[in-house]
């Protein structure tokens, strides 16, 4: 029924969310510093990643989102 509202309300079955969400921090543009630091080693700390990221990169991220970063190009938790 929503959706038929919806349609003749506005001619689209999708509907314009209410308020805009915070943008989304990307670390895509950090990958290859990700990267290296795993190479130099390969034990490191997710909060050790996550200072480094802050103070050299200057990106402040929560620790959730560094591991989904990178399983992305293909690491995985035991390999990090």
């Amino acid at each position: 029924r929503s959706m038929r509202k919806t349609f003749r309300e506005t001619g689209e079955v999708v509907r314009t969310p209410v308020c805009a969400s915070r943008p989304r921090i990307s670390l895509d543009a950090n990958m290859s510093y990700l990267e290296s630091c795993i190479e130099r080693q390969p034990d490191i700390l997710l909060t050790e990643m996550q200072n480094q990221l802050r103070e050299i990169c200057g990106v402040d991220i929560s620790i959730s989102m560094i591991p989904g970063t990178i399983r992305r190009p293909g690491f995985t938790r035991k390999a990090i």
